[in-house]
């Protein structure tokens, strides 16, 4: 098998260049995609699922937590936004005396 050369200048390597890297010829075969293994698990025996919830309850409960840490969290950014305003402590001279 001969080797065909490209048309045209080779590329050259920008920056310090230590060696050379010489491919040799390919050992083996690859496996066409179709006949390629693979570990996939069998689909007719799906296990149930784990965190099934079909009252709802787990849902009403993090719903509720999420609207209290967001409703938290809104009054600490205007209690930091108020502090910033108002000047923090006594005597710093604040916007407002």
């Amino acid at each position: 098998m001969a080797r065909r050369r490209r048309a045209g200048p080779a590329p050259r390597a920008v920056g310090r260049v230590a060696g050379r890297v010489h491919a040799g010829p390919v050992i083996g075969r690859v496996p066409p995609l179709e006949r390629a293994r693979t570990d996939v698990a069998p689909l007719d025996g799906m296990p149930p699922p784990v965190f099934a919830d079909p009252s709802g309850v787990r849902r009403r409960r993090l719903r509720r937590l999420s609207y209290a840490v967001a409703v938290l969290l809104v009054v600490l950014a205007v209690g930091f936004w108020l502090s910033q305003l108002l000047g923090g402590a006594p005597g710093s001279g604040g916007l407002f005396r």
